[in-house]
């Protein structure tokens, strides 16, 4: 048998009877498409917690500790570990931010000229604050791009010299600076103050809230972050309150927790493959039957064996191909939309979190990020190679079925 003719009699077969064939392939449009959204919406949650956490910074190791950190702790740190390039001190405040028409509650960050730079923060206008600022506790603030939307109803507003009230008292502040932040970035949702005018005006307290330190290219930080944290736990007699960890470290464990939980959406989704493998059996043991004349008038006209194989076979892989492409096509539109909900469900816990003000850590409760689907190409070309590969598997029994009928007996099926 011609290809030419063997495509002829495969999409003749195929369309002769649609809503069978619609149906058929319906197990397999779920399963492919539930594989391609399901792994592109967890790409796409990794890819915004590694940017929201700030994961690419691999050489990064957090210090923390219940009853705050000392300047002479930090200086303790510096000598002891020369892994690290810079060890940065910061305090954070949970603080309400108001102008005339508007307020909000943000988390202030205070600490000394440099720590931007190191944190590789930038700027969209204005300036950071310098040594000056600092020796003078000046009442001046850098505002991320999400409180200035928040105080100022546009991320784009110029707000450069403008002042707004912080804190407890009130005080006026002048803002001399806003951050370069995207949405996903942690910094969106802060402001930065010099770290003596948080201790004196804002926070109250000489100790840091936490630190970070830059290790050095090459470093083991997981390794150094353990080696820190038994430092600390040393010259304070417990390890209770005290918690330090690496950036790489929390990278791992997500990317652990994401491939685990992707792992397991593709195995649930894979019964769908095989419930739609067997319908495409079932589909096609029909078929034969139903043409069981049709065969033996083939072979009594000549028709080989492998010619009656190869026209089932390509009846199901037609199946499965085509089923394949549906489910390319639904994975993708189902991907958007799941992100769509997704970010729909934050965007309302954020606005939550802001209605009631609550505040964890260094970031606002809710995130502002957004999830964007990542649909790799490898998973579309393992997409088609499972569907032609199911259409290989449970093709072949009809096909041998089919082939192995007696042409005399075929001819006499009423």
């Amino acid at each position: 048998m011609k290809l030419r003719d063997l495509f002829y009699e495969t999409w003749f077969a195929l369309t002769a009877s649609k809503a069978r064939t619609l149906l058929t392939i319906l197990g397999i449009v779920i399963g492919i498409g539930s594989v391609i959204a399901m792994t592109s919406v967890i790409g796409g949650m990794q890819n915004m917690y590694v940017n929201e956490l700030g994961l690419n910074q691999a050489q990064m190791v957090q210090i923390s500790k219940s009853n705050g950190i000392l300047e002479s702790e930090l200086q303790q740190l510096k000598l002891s570990f020369p892994e690290y390039d810079s060890i940065l001190g910061s305090q954070l405040t949970s603080i309400t931010a108001s102008t005339s028409a508007k307020e909000t509650m943000m988390m202030a960050v205070g600490a000394k000229p440099g720590y931007a730079n190191a944190m590789n923060i930038k700027l969209s206008s204005g300036r950071m604050h310098n040594d000056d600022d600092e020796k003078q506790a000046a009442r001046v603030v850098v505002l991320g791009r999400g409180i200035v939307r928040s105080l100022y109803g546009s991320e784009d507003a110029d707000v450069v010299g403008k002042t707004l009230r912080l804190g407890n008292n009130a005080e006026n502040f002048t803002v001399i600076g806003v951050i370069d932040s995207s949405p996903t970035a942690q910094e969106h949702n802060q402001a930065f103050v010099p770290l003596a005018t948080s201790q004196i005006r804002l926070s109250g307290s000489k100790n840091y809230d936490s630190a970070t330190g830059m290790a050095t290219e090459g470093i083991n930080t997981i390794e150094l972050a353990q080696r820190t944290k038994a430092f600390l736990s040393e010259r304070q007699g417990n390890d209770e309150g005290i918690y330090v960890y690496s950036m790489k470290e929390l990278l791992e464990q997500a990317n652990m927790v994401m491939s685990s939980f992707s792992a397991m959406i593709i195995a649930i989704a894979s019964i769908s493959l095989v419930v739609g493998g067997i319908g495409i059996m079932n589909m096609m043991l029909t078929n034969v039957t139903e043409r069981t004349r049709e065969i033996g008038l083939r072979k009594s006209l000549g028709a080989r064996t492998g010619d009656v194989i190869r026209q089932f076979m390509a009846e199901s892989i037609g199946l499965c191909l085509v089923g394949g492409a549906f489910g390319i096509v639904f994975g993708y539109l189902a991907s958007w939309i799941l992100a769509a909900l997704v970010n729909l469900i934050q965007s309302a816990e954020k606005n939550a979190a802001q209605a009631e003000q609550l505040v964890i850590g260094d970031s606002t409760l809710a995130t502002s990020a957004q999830i964007i689907p990542v649909i790799e190409p490898v998973s579309v070309l393992v997409a088609v190679g499972v569907c032609a590969l199911i259409g290989i598997v449970f093709g072949f029994y009809p096909a041998r079925r089919a082939a192995k009928m007696d042409p005399i007996e075929s001819l006499r099926y009423q």
